[in-house]
């Protein structure tokens, strides 16, 4: 069996490396138009979470991926001419055990 990585990030690699390599590439598509996904995918305690959304969603070094894409978006909105209309549509599921979890409905 054969395995493709764009890059493997080692252990002292930062929150914003992982977000500028893996995450800002995407937003700035969205920025653009374009939908944009990000797929969080590894066994349990892999570090998806900490890497999605980090240990302290306020502190700039360790926030994860989703803060830090929300705080981009939002900057750029603020920053885009006032006659620009934006739509921010989010979805966050979880598949577990072969079940869909829609995280961001309290059900």
């Amino acid at each position: 069996m054969k395995f493709v990585f764009d890059r493997v990030f080692n252990m002292d690699t930062t929150q914003v490396e992982i977000y500028e390599f893996a995450a800002l590439p995407i937003v700035e598509s969205v920025l653009e138009g374009f939908n944009g996904t990000i797929f969080a995918y590894g066994q349990t305690s892999s570090g998806k979470t900490h890497t999605m959304q980090g240990v302290d969603i306020n502190n700039p070094i360790t926030k994860g991926i989703i803060p830090r894409i929300v705080n981009h978006i939002f900057q750029q909105i603020d920053e885009a001419s006032e006659d620009i209309e934006f739509t921010v549509k989010v979805s966050m599921i979880e598949i577990y055990m072969e079940r869909i979890r829609d995280l961001l409905d309290p059900k």
